[in-house]
C-alpha cells in the first residue's frame, strides 16, 4: 500500500478507520459495552501481531518504563497499552450511543479544587493524555464556575467525542487551539473571570517549552501553561484520571502549585521548576498506571 498515491492512500485509510469504528458502534448498539470489549481482544491481538508500526510507536515509552523487560514481555506490554486505549475508546462511544450509560467516578481532591476556586483567581487544571480525560471534564460540570477546555477539536474526526455522538451540548466550553493565538486570549479572559481552564501538559506542539527529566531521560514539555498561570496569578492543579474497573474511573489531584515570578533574571529557571512539578506528577501516575498513558510517538526525540 505504500506505493499508492499518498492522497489516495490517506483516503483509503480514513475509510477503513471509519469502517472499523462503524463496526464497533454496531456491536455497542447490539451487545453493549461487554460485547465491544469481547471484540476488542482479537482486534488488538491481530493488530499487535501483524503491525510493526505500533511497536515502533510504543517502544520509546515502554523501554523506559520497563527497562528490564525482554522481547516477549515487551510484546505483552504493547498489547496491554493498546488494549487499554481501545477500552477508553469503547467507553467513550458507549457513553455517546447509550443515553442511560453511566461510568462511576470518584474524585480525590474535590474540596481542594473548590478551595482554589474560592480564591477567585481562576484555576488551571493541568491534565494529560491518560485514562479518560473526557470523564474528568464531564464530572466537573457541578463546579460553581464555568469550565473551559483548551483543546484541538474537530467535529469531523472519525473517533467522535461522546457528546458529539449523543448530539447534545458539550458539558464544558471548548477553546480551540487552532483559533486566534492558540486560544490563549480566550483562556486568559476566562481565568481573569475566576473560571476554570483545563489544559493538556504532555504534548509539545511548538511554543514555549522546558527540558526536564522524565523516566530518567531528558525531555521537552510545553511550558506556555505556566506562563499563563504566572501572568494571571491563577493556581495550577494537576488532575489525572485513571480507569479502575469496567465502569469505574478515579480522578485525583496529584499536585497543586502557584506559579509566580520572583525575579526576572530567573524566569527560565522558574519555568523549568514548574514544568518539573508536572513531570514528577505524571511520572508518579505512570508508575501506578503504566498502561494508561496514551503516548504513541517518540516523546523523547522531539
Amino acid at each position: 500500500m505504500r506505493y499508492i498515491n499518498p492522497r489516495l492512500r490517506g483516503a483509503v485509510l480514513k475509510r477503513l478507520e471509519a469502517l472499523g469504528h462503524g463496526i464497533f458502534y454496531l456491536i455497542l448498539r447490539i451487545a453493549g459495552q461487554p460485547g465491544a470489549y469481547a471484540l476488542l481482544v482479537p482486534v488488538v491481538l491481530i493488530y499487535v501481531i501483524s503491525g510493526r508500526r505500533i511497536h515502533q510507536l510504543t517502544s520509546p515509552y515502554l523501554q523506559r518504563r520497563f527497562p528490564k523487560h525482554n522481547l516477549v514481555e515487551r510484546w505483552r506490554d504493547t498489547f496491554r497499552i493498546v488494549h487499554s486505549f481501545g477500552q477508553i475508546l469503547v467507553d467513550r462511544a458507549w457513553l455517546g450511543l447509550n443515553i442511560s450509560a453511566r461510568l462511576h467516578c470518584s474524585l480525590d481532591g474535590w474540596n481542594t479544587i473548590l478551595g482554589l476556586i474560592e480564591q477567585r483567581k481562576g484555576l488551571v487544571l493541568l491534565t494529560a493524555h491518560v485514562g479518560n480525560w473526557q470523564v474528568a471534564l464531564a464530572h466537573l460540570k457541578d463546579l460553581p464556575v464555568p469550565v473551559h477546555a483548551l483543546m484541538h477539536y474537530k467535529e469531523e474526526v472519525v473517533a467522535k467525542h461522546y457528546f458529539d455522538l449523543r448530539g447534545e451540548s458539550c458539558p464544558f466550553r471548548i477553546i480551540k487551539t487552532d483559533g486566534f493565538l492558540g486560544g490563549v486570549v480566550e483562556a486568559t479572559a476566562a481565568i481573569q473571570r475566576g473560571e476554570v481552564v483545563t489544559i493538556m501538559g504532555d504534548r509539545l506542539a511548538g511554543g514555549p517549552n522546558a527540558t526536564v527529566k522524565f523516566l530518567d531521560s531528558q525531555v521537552r514539555f510545553p511550558a506556555g501553561v505556566y506562563r499563563l498561570a504566572a501572568a494571571t496569578g491563577a493556581p495550577i492543579a494537576v488532575l489525572l484520571a485513571a480507569k479502575t474497573g469496567r465502569q469505574s474511573y478515579h480522578l485525583r489531584v496529584w499536585d497543586v502549585f502557584h506559579p509566580s515570578y520572583h525575579n526576572r533574571k530567573h524566569r527560565e529557571e522558574d519555568l523549568t521548576a514548574w514544568t518539573s512539578r508536572f513531570s514528577k506528577a505524571l511520572e508518579a501516575y505512570v508508575t501506578q498506571f503504566p498502561y494508561q498513558w496514551y503516548n504513541f510517538y517518540d516523546f523523547w526525540n522531539q
